[in-house]
């Protein structure tokens, strides 16, 4: 919905550099719990950058740059094989090369 003032072009300036940030970063780490699948991830890259992202290339992509890893723990969403839970090897920001 509109908001007051100029609001609504903060956020969506804030949405924009959350997302350029994406490409560079591990800023995804604060916007996640500890733990989490690679749907939640996906999911959240989608949301923030407001594009359909490809699910193989995306987890490929995620699992090459080496910033998150697989946790022993999985979580069981629906009738499906419980999904492995992954969490990021540094909560702390990093810049990728």
């Amino acid at each position: 919905p509109e908001l007051a003032f100029d609001n609504n072009a903060v956020i969506d300036q804030a949405v924009r550099r959350v997302g350029a940030k994406l490409e560079y970063t591990n800023i995804a780490y604060s916007l996640l719990p500890e733990e989490f699948t690679l749907r939640e991830l996906h999911s959240t890259y989608e949301s923030i950058s407001r594009k359909p992202l490809d699910r193989r290339n995306f987890r490929k992509r995620m699992l090459s740059t080496g910033l998150i890893e697989a946790t022993p723990n999985t979580r069981r969403e629906g009738a499906h094989r419980p999904a492995t839970l992954y969490r990021f090897v540094s909560r702390e920001p990093i810049f990728l090369d």
